[in-house]
């Protein structure tokens, strides 16, 4: 799976990721965390621009621990 997200991450914006129990670092790209933002904003019934600064948590793929967005690149 991390294969084909490196395939269709070719180009985009990529948030850096990382995970404070393992180590695993991964650059996400910017249609995922706009995706999990929408998912976020509809589940809660609460309509917020994309822009808003929030990061989502994420899981992460070696760990299954906390994937937090590290704040490293120039957003």
């Amino acid at each position: 799976m991390l294969k084909e997200l490196d395939e269709m991450s070719i180009g985009q914006k990529l948030y850096n990721y990382g995970c404070k129990s393992c180590g695993f670092e991964k650059g996400v790209p910017e249609f995922l965390i706009q995706e999990f933002r929408q998912d976020i904003f509809f589940n809660e019934g609460v309509i917020a621009a994309l822009e808003d600064e929030s990061m989502p948590e994420l899981v992460c793929p070696n760990c299954r621990a906390k994937f937090e967005y590290k704040k490293t690149d120039n957003r």
